[in-house]
């Protein structure tokens, strides 16, 4: 599979903030209704680090198949210098 263009990437980028903002325009209207005061001051937790996490992962999904492909790579060519170890030897 051929990696991603910077077209193509912006495209996509510009596309997942799009639906980000439609998503938060929801939740603010959502979040508008007036919910009962918890007793305890409750710590939030954000999903920022979570989304961040998804788009690093789909943005640079073609990374791991090349870093995949270089490793297997090294790997037949250390088990041929091996093999041709024993049988120079």
């Amino acid at each position: 599979m051929a990696k991603k263009t910077r077209k193509v990437m912006k495209q996509v980028s510009q596309q997942r903030a799009i639906q980000q903002a439609k998503a938060n325009v929801s939740a603010v209207d959502v979040a508008a209704t007036p919910a009962p005061a918890p007793a305890a001051p409750m710590p939030t937790v954000t999903a920022r680090t979570s989304k961040f996490e998804a788009e690093g992962a789909q943005e640079f999904a073609f990374v791991k198949s090349d870093v995949r492909r270089s490793l297997s790579l090294a790997g037949v060519f250390v088990v041929v210098m091996i093999a041709l170890s024993f049988i120079l030897h």
